[in-house]
């Protein structure tokens, strides 16, 4: 080749190399739409093309299955086989949605920036209610914090959370993210919706462009920035779903007070956060997740216990030469409604503990009668009724075995007297003095026993249900699942604080006048006189317990203690024949 060819060889050379990564970028339109996007603050609808895994198999839950090689499907702009362009411009108002969620991406970390859920209301009832708000730390949800690829001789750990993807498709409701790896791993994340559902389907794939075996894991951020509403410490918790097979899951709770928190299992079948009524849980199709972790973020020299982090950690896969595979999974973004969580089999979520068969129950009747009349508090009041009618039997039996103790209470004084000194006789006497008369020690106790399943189901149902967020009741009571403050005082009391909530004033009342109807069994032991006095003050320390609980328990605790005093008086009435009658109590 003469020396003009070799001169026209080299400037063609430069050009191509100054024109595709610095001249093509400037010319090209999709540049031009992204700065008018960063301007205005939306993002343009793009076409999506093919689908970006076309030829990507998922991954079996112990191998990857070998495809063959295919080209990627979607356009040649969309492709670097070089690694990371810096030219990629920031993307960080990008929206999909559904009939039920608006989510706003970022293409700095394929991240997910907020979640907005269209028909609940925030806290203050006065926007739409934002389930995941723009984080305080920088790691967002559903990122990739990092990547470790091995080829086999040379291993590397890449973060990704910093780095701007390629936006290679977008439209109402899906997009796709995609990048190349200086090591020629390729990474291609896709997010889509379905219709009218609350949950997000996300594919992470990755494809080897290179002539060698590459073995890669990753860390992805399960969930972050969820909102809470009331108190933190108390609402918040991270959650862990623990397969142990034949459909049953074991759920790890951890509240933000034991932070940070690890999990190791082979089992991990989802994980995320909670706040008292919403969930944000990462779920695989495939069991794909060896470990979990929880933390919170640290701003500055702070925790910010507002905010944490929960992360999942997959296994390792080995992708051979011009192969790919993808993880598959769903993202759960909604309300803790037993009938929505029923459809991913995340019951767990709701939190009702052991009795949450019994609680189930009571919610299913709760909606029952709901469905009469559209009120939750004349739910509850009918639920009260129906529960205190079921246990009337029960009630019936412990009254009237106290009014026969109170009976047989001068007899056994008396029994006292003539074996003073001598425990066993008196013990003997007393046990043939009851079989007498029909009487019961333990009668008082045992039915009470008997209904402290349901007490305990029915309080963990009316304070945990989604049912009674924001639900209204009649007059200041606007809100079932917060206290019934009637107004705020110009002063703070303590314990009670700057609010007025009356119920639990009404309840405390109603409670002294129970206390004082119940039958007392007359003694002359000092410590059993004082134990009784004391009783007579509990009513006052459950309205400092039930003072700043969610209206709807406190509704149906002095709803049930008012119940109790009329039930009082028809046991009372119905034995006071017998009582005058005969000096003791006959069954």
């Amino acid at each position: 080749m003469d020396r003009k060819g070799i001169i026209a060889l080299a400037l063609c050379a430069i050009i191509l190399i100054v024109y595709f990564p610095v001249i093509l970028p400037m010319l090209s339109p999709e540049k031009d739409k992204q700065k008018t996007q960063e301007t205005t603050g939306s993002t343009p609808e793009q076409s999506p093309g093919q689908n970006v895994f076309e030829g990507l198999t998922p991954a079996p839950q112990q191998a990857v299955t070998q495809t063959p090689k295919t080209e990627p499907a979607i356009s040649e702009a969309g492709i670097d086989a070089a690694p990371q362009d810096s030219y990629i411009d920031l993307q960080d108002n990008i929206v999909i949605q559904n009939e039920n969620i608006i989510a706003v991406w970022s293409n700095e970390g394929a991240a997910l920036k907020s979640v907005t859920l269209k028909k609940y209301k925030d806290f203050s009832k006065t926007k739409e209610m934002d389930i995941i708000r723009p984080a305080t730390n920088t790691m967002l949800p559903l990122t990739i914090s990092t990547i470790k690829v091995s080829n086999g001789q040379i291993f590397e750990e890449l973060p990704l959370k910093d780095l701007r993807f390629k936006v290679v498709g977008n439209t109402k409701d899906k997009i796709s993210f995609q990048t190349t790896l200086k090591n020629g791993l390729q990474v291609i994340k896709n997010v889509s919706f379905d219709p009218d559902k609350y949950h997000l389907n996300m594919e992470i794939g990755f494809r080897n462009t290179t002539d060698q075996n590459i073995s890669c894991e990753y860390n992805l951020t399960a969930a972050s920035g969820v909102v809470y509403e009331g108190d933190a410490r108390m609402d918040m918790a991270t959650v862990v779903g623990i397969d142990r097979g034949n459909g049953s899951y074991k759920l790890v709770k951890t509240a933000l007070k034991n932070l940070p928190e690890s999990n190791e299992s082979v089992g991990i079948a989802w994980a995320g956060t909670v706040n008292k009524y919403f969930a944000a849980v990462l779920k695989p199709k495939t069991l794909n997740c060896i470990a979990s972790a929880s933390s919170r973020p640290l701003v500055g020299t702070e925790e910010a216990i507002e905010d944490f982090m929960v992360s999942v950690k997959t296994k390792a896969v080995n992708i051979p030469p011009h192969q790919d595979f993808k993880h598959e999974y769903i993202v759960f973004l909604g309300p803790k409604l037993g009938s929505l969580l029923a459809e991913y089999n995340f019951e767990n979520l709701l939190g009702f503990g052991i009795f949450k068969a019994i609680s189930n129950i009571l919610l299913k009747i709760l909606n029952g009668f709901y469905k009469i009349i559209p009120n939750y508090g004349v739910s509850i009041l009918f639920l009260t009724l129906l529960v205190k009618l079921m246990l009337f039997p029960l009630t019936r039996k412990s009254q009237t075995s106290m009014f026969k103790m109170q009976a047989l209470q001068p007899e056994i004084e008396k029994l006292k007297v003539k074996f003073k000194g001598d425990k066993q006789k008196v013990a003997k006497a007393q046990m043939e003095l009851f079989k007498k008369h029909g009487a019961n020690p333990l009668g008082g106790c045992l039915p009470m026993v008997l209904q402290m399943p349901v007490f305990f189901a029915l309080f963990r149902t009316l304070q945990l249900s989604f049912e009674m967020r924001q639900a209204p009741f009649t007059l200041w009571i606007g809100d079932l699942s917060v206290p019934d403050t009637l107004l705020t005082l110009p002063f703070t009391l303590p314990v009670f604080g700057d609010m007025l909530n009356v119920l639990p004033f009404i309840m405390t009342g109603a409670s002294f006048i129970q206390t004082k109807l119940n039958p007392k069994t007359p003694s002359a032991d000092p410590q059993a006189r004082m134990q009784q006095k004391m009783m007579q003050y509990m009513p006052l320390m459950f309205c400092f317990i039930l003072y700043k609980m969610p209206s709807g328990l406190t509704l149906y605790w002095t709803t049930s203690t008012i119940l109790g005093i009329a039930e009082n008086l028809f046991i009372r009435k119905t034995l006071k024949k017998i009582k005058n009658k005969r000096p003791i109590l006959k069954g």
